[in-house]
């Protein structure tokens, strides 16, 4: 009947209609909760970065410690997470991430920081000196870094001449890093950081190199027990955190463990701040690597009031159902989404309790 083509052929465009006008309200209710999503990462972001006014933050450990500070120190610098494979930074400038040291000195970097810098008597680093002046250079003229490392990383051995002690001063926030590998490498440094931090800070009398090279011998070293009842117990620490990671440890070691875990208490005795081990994320496809952590006996710790940042487990809820190069960069590492959902947890659970 051809009175009811017309209206078959409104009725067919309806039904075509439909679906489409749905997903137009489910596109738009879904763009809506990003947007609300997003300004509630912002506000709390917002509410974290207030936080750090007044916090005095020290990182011990190895290279998984110091990212852990990187990432710290740039959310403090920025009020932003360092969250992709590029970073915006400084007055518009763009990078790689701080948080990937293995690829940093391949990418297009400022000049300032890829140009030769000449001292006699320094030892150039190599594409070492180039990560740690980047790195350096981004956090634009906040931090000292008594910095230098030569060589390709083989092993957890002490063949480089690694020397690495950072600290981020912004106004009334300190963070800083100090290298330790465990039974391997001790606290060690090219220059007296104690004026650093002290409160207020000064410049230090002296710094024999520029960053990333080093002077042929070391002014310093320290066992962990002196390194935290002088240099950081001199620092005033609102939160102290320790981690040995990956690198050679001796759990039997009774005495010297319970003296670290005595010296840690008394390094922040006189902020009432807390002290702090680190477990270590672990992939689950490197089962060459795997360890239990942590491997020392926490028993002496907690009784005497330590706390334990629970990094493994935070990074496991996180990977979820991810492969493990989704969330690691190597066997150890962190990419800086996960890297940085883990640092924004420290500072929910340790720093700033409660802003969610």
């Amino acid at each position: 009947m051809p009175f009811l083509a017309p209206m078959l052929a409104m009725l067919a465009w309806a039904l075509l209609a439909l679906p489409a006008g749905g997903l137009v309200l489910r596109n738009s209710s879904q763009s809506k909760g990003q947007h609300q999503e997003k300004e509630s990462a912002q506000a709390r972001d917002k509410r974290l970065h207030s936080c750090l006014a007044g916090k005095r933050i020290v990182l011990i450990g190895p290279s998984t410690s110091k990212m852990d500070y990187l990432t710290l120190a740039f959310f403090a610098e920025y009020g932003r997470w360092p969250s992709e494979e590029q970073i915006f930074f400084g007055a518009g400038e763009w990078g790689p991430n701080v948080l990937n040291e293995g690829g940093i000195s391949h990418a297009p970097m400022p000049a300032s920081v890829t140009t030769p810098v000449h001292k006699p008597g320094c030892i150039p680093g190599g594409h070492g000196e180039t990560y740690m002046r980047y790195t350096n250079y981004v956090l634009n003229g906040h931090e000292a870094c008594d910095c230098y490392e030569f060589g390709t990383w083989v092993g957890p051995v002490d063949m480089y001449n690694s020397t690495e002690n950072r600290i981020y001063i912004n106004g009334d926030t300190m963070i800083s890093y100090f290298q330790w590998f465990g039974d391997v490498v001790p606290p060690r440094g090219t220059f007296d950081v104690s004026s650093l931090l002290a409160t207020p800070a000064k410049p230090p009398a002296s710094i024999p190199c520029p960053i990333g090279q080093f002077p042929g011998q070391w002014s310093w070293a320290k066992t962990v027990k002196d390194f935290l009842l002088g240099v950081v117990k001199q620092s005033r620490p609102t939160h102290l955190v320790l981690s040995a990671s990956f690198w050679p440890i001796n759990p039997a070691n009774t005495q010297m463990w319970a003296e670290i875990a005595d010296a840690g208490v008394q390094a922040v005795m006189d902020t009432k701040g807390q002290v702090i081990w680190r477990t270590t994320p672990q992939r689950t496809d490197f089962p060459a690597n795997a360890y239990n952590s942590p491997r020392v006996d926490m028993t002496n710790f907690v009784n005497k009031g330590w706390k334990l940042f629970p990094a493994q487990h935070i990074v496991q809820q996180f990977q979820g159902f991810q492969h493990p190069s989704s969330v690691f960069y190597d066997f150890a590492h962190l990419r800086p989404g996960s890297q940085c959902f883990l640092s924004q947890s420290f500072l929910q659970t340790h720093v700033c309790p409660g802003m969610i």
